[in-house]
């Protein structure tokens, strides 16, 4: 143990040292404080696997961070003025426990059918082959690229606009509002103006996907958003503003989520001695590939719950309305759970892992992310050489929030060049 319990409860999860290194941190709540009370956040970190799987099904472990927001954080006159943002936000599928929770994914998984996630194959492949094309003849040229921007931040949403018929023109202002909304939901540190900008944010999308779902309730189309318009169930339908929250909640997950998962996936190989190679040269290996990259470090490092009621876990009595931190990036490597955990194994066989979470919570979105993964590393890595970093791993910057784990800029050069 490194550090004491005391200096464990006092950490900030979201402080530059932790982005870029925390797995001291973890594996210090996995061996000496596997429910630890944090003074600094205020919450409780459960960190062992079959901890942490236990909460995910615990009828007290309540997913509705919104109401206590509402309750706790905000003045009268900031939620009246805030009230149409935290409305939307009430009904994202994430935020919702059962029934509303039961009856809304039950609507939403008439969109998400196997059938509809398999069509969109070929445009992951189409898209991921153009970018990775674009890096090699870059780096073939002696220039420095950014996989971030250049190859993760551009997939996500060729791929929503195909799911959702919309214009690839319309990317930049629904990118510069989903950037603004999910890292106040990802919990980044709070900045100047914050609260005005998330509230343009969400205006900006409620508009504009309204204007979307008139027009496929007027003249249905073959694609997820039109089903999600015309989802009924013995009647029941999403009205408005669930409609309206179903896209915000997809378009967060499908662009920040899968973005961070894909940029953590490169690191990965970049990092591994052999993984690009690997990768490039053996297809068997891609489901197992994409599974240890989400294991070892997927988008997601903590999700949160709250308490609904006096609850006995592990020794720790948790009162009712406690927030409850549950460290995914922790559980992925507990050493209880997988051999070998801190390590890269590409072929690795028994990876139930946690990035998707587990329950009546697990990620609708799961076989559409895995496969974008696996789609995009593929292309990228059997046409294009591996590369290396174009600075020292220390120095690549980390997006410091305090629920997602991701790089706001990988530059790399072709193997072997000096700048």
């Amino acid at each position: 143990m490194t550090q004491t319990l005391d200096e464990l409860a006092r950490t900030n999860l979201t402080s530059p040292e932790m982005a870029f290194s925390p797995f001291a941190f973890y594996a210090d709540l996995l061996e000496s404080a596997p429910v630890l009370w944090s003074e600094r956040h205020h919450a409780w970190l459960i960190s062992r696997y079959d901890d942490v799987s236990a909460a995910f099904r615990h009828e007290q472990m309540g997913a509705d961070r919104i109401t206590p927001y509402l309750k706790n954080q905000l003045s009268e006159a900031e939620s009246e003025r805030f009230g149409r943002v935290f409305e939307i936000l009430a009904k994202w599928l994430v935020f919702l426990d059962p029934p509303d929770h039961t009856r809304l994914r039950k609507l939403m998984h008439k969109a998400f059918t196997p059938r509809a996630v398999q069509a969109l194959q070929g445009k992951i492949q189409q898209t991921a082959a153009r970018q990775a094309a674009a890096v090699k003849a870059r780096l073939e040229a002696g220039e420095v690229v950014d996989l971030v921007a250049e190859f993760c931040e551009i997939i996500p949403p060729a791929i929503f606009s195909e799911m959702f018929g919309f214009s690839p023109e319309d990317g930049d202002n629904l990118k510069t509002w989903t950037e603004e909304l999910g890292m106040f939901i990802n919990g980044a540190p709070a900045g100047p103006g914050r609260d005005e900008r998330v509230r343009a944010a969400v205006e900006g999308l409620e508009t504009y996907f309204r204007g979307s779902i008139e027009q496929y309730r007027a003249k249905p189309v073959d694609d997820i958003l039109s089903v999600l318009v015309q989802a009924s169930d013995d009647g029941d339908a999403l009205s408005d503003t669930e409609l309206i929250a179903t896209c915000i909640t997809l378009i967060d997950a499908g662009y920040k989520t899968v973005q961070n998962a894909m940029c953590n996936a490169i690191y990965l190989l970049l990092r591994s001695e052999d993984g690009w190679e690997r990768l490039a040269s053996e297809p068997s290996l891609r489901t197992s590939a994409v599974e240890e990259c989400l294991r070892l470090m997927g988008p997601a490092k903590t999700t949160v719950r709250r308490a609904r009621g006096d609850i006995e876990f592990e020794g720790a009595s948790i009162k009712d309305g406690d927030r409850v931190y549950l460290v995914l990036a922790a559980a992925n490597r507990d050493p209880r759970r997988f051999d070998r955990p801190n390590d890269f194994v590409i072929d690795r066989e028994d990876n139930q892992h946690l990035a998707f979470a587990q329950g009546i919570h697990f990620c609708l979105g799961s076989a559409l992310a895995r496969l974008e993964l696996t789609s995009s590393l593929a292309e990228l890595v059997t046409r294009v050489p591996r590369p290396e970093l174009a600075v020292p791993a220390e120095e690549l910057p980390w997006h410091r929030v305090l629920l997602l784990s991701g790089l706001e800029r990988l530059p790399v050069r072709r193997a072997g060049d000096r700048a």
